[in-house]
């Protein structure tokens, strides 16, 4: 009676065993493993023993308004569409340069962009 449960113990344990020895050196120094930088430089996401996936443009904006490093984006969007005066039709982040495209369309067609900083929320251009 007690064989059957022993032996779940013990396949429990050794999978447990080859998990950990499978962990990336990281996680043995008790480092997140959430975050990973790939061998090309770009930040990584992915739990450990799989292949990481690339962090999108907008996990990366998420990530700096979360630290406090970026505005939250309707306080973006409010000035943005105060200067593009017209029917939204997207936004462009350029993560590198921390720097938000707003796209706009006025009455009679014409397309307007707004450039905003996500750091300070100011409007940097505004080009037809």
């Amino acid at each position: 009676m007690c064989a059957p449960l022993i032996a779940t113990f013990a396949a429990t344990v050794a999978a447990a065993a080859i998990l950990l020895a499978a962990a990336p050196a990281a996680a043995q120094r008790g480092e997140p493993q959430r975050f990973r930088q790939a061998s090309s430089g770009a930040a990584q996401l992915g739990p450990p023993g799989r292949p990481p996936r690339e962090i999108s443009d907008q996990e990366h904006a998420k990530n700096k308004r979360d630290r406090g490093q970026n505005k939250e984006f309707d306080e973006l969007f409010s000035r943005a569409r105060s200067v593009g005066r017209g029917e939204y039709l997207g936004v462009e982040p350029d993560i590198s340069s921390n720097i938000y495209r707003f796209k706009f369309m006025r009455p009679g067609g014409k397309v307007v962009w707004v450039d905003m900083d996500g750091r300070t929320g100011r409007v940097i251009a505004e080009q037809d």
